[in-house]
């Protein structure tokens, strides 16, 4: 059985969802909005979003971070009998026109995660793009993966079960988090599959990355996978022996 569910994660970003949501809603695939301790007017705003497409509203208080918020989802997606959930950011950075594309990669490799490939524009900061590199070759490091796919891309599908297993022993709850889930996935052998969308950075847009203070948690989490690394490869390759 394959039943996905579309989880979004939203801090402040009511205003650009809106201007995706009918999109969503024309797709006709159940949507659960995670509101990660946005400020009230934003909180009311969502709500109402929610409301006119009947999306189901989730209210995650205080604010926990990406990670956080997307546990909360899968728990809830999970519970409700869904089988796989594709994470998409309230930004308007990910091109909603892929999302069939997606879902179908995912009911035929129903034990693989798809992550999103990002194919960008000129609208995108070379600081932005630079620190990908720099973190995918990490991952790559983490995993002794040189295939691996783009570990910062928040377009993605996960299956459910193992994702909830694996994201209780998740702990970098912010920007780290899509870095983190991948690779430990990866670790308990859930494989990827790429799939190359485009990517934009919105004029006027908002983001919620600080460069300073989030590269420094990036890097933090980096150590901590790096240190974790070897026992994991070890565990892999027995996992392929038996």
């Amino acid at each position: 059985m394959f039943k996905p569910a579309i989880i979004v994660p939203c801090y402040n970003h009511a205003d650009a969802f809106e201007k995706f949501s009918v999109g969503l809603s024309n797709l006709q695939i159940p949507v659960i909005v995670v509101d990660d301790g946005s400020m009230p007017i934003q909180s009311r705003k969502l709500r109402g979003i929610c409301r006119e497409h009947t999306f189901q509203y989730v209210h995650n208080f205080p604010n926990g971070g990406k990670g956080a918020a997307m546990k909360t989802g899968f728990q809830v997606a999970l519970d409700s009998g869904f089988t796989h959930a594709l994470q998409i950011d309230a930004d308007g950075q990910h091109d909603i026109n892929d999302i069939a594309e997606f879902l179908r990669l995912a009911k035929s490799n129903p034990t693989k995660m798809i992550i999103g490939s990002p194919v960008y524009d000129k609208s995108a900061p070379f600081a932005r793009k630079f620190g990908r590199k720099i973190t995918n070759f990490w991952v790559a490091i983490e995993t002794m993966n040189f295939h691996m796919p783009d570990a910062m891309c928040g377009f993605r599908v996960y299956p459910l079960k193992q994702t909830c297993r694996v994201s209780k022993h998740v702990h970098f709850n912010r920007m780290g988090f899509d870095i983190e889930i991948l690779v430990k996935l990866y670790w308990a052998g859930v494989n990827p599959i790429t799939k190359k969308t485009r990517v934009i950075y919105p004029e006027n847009g908002t983001s919620n990355f600080h460069v300073l203070r989030d590269n420094v948690y990036i890097s933090f989490m980096h150590t901590y996978l790096c240190f974790l690394a070897p026992w994991n490869l070890i565990c892999r390759i027995f996992r392929r022996k038996k």
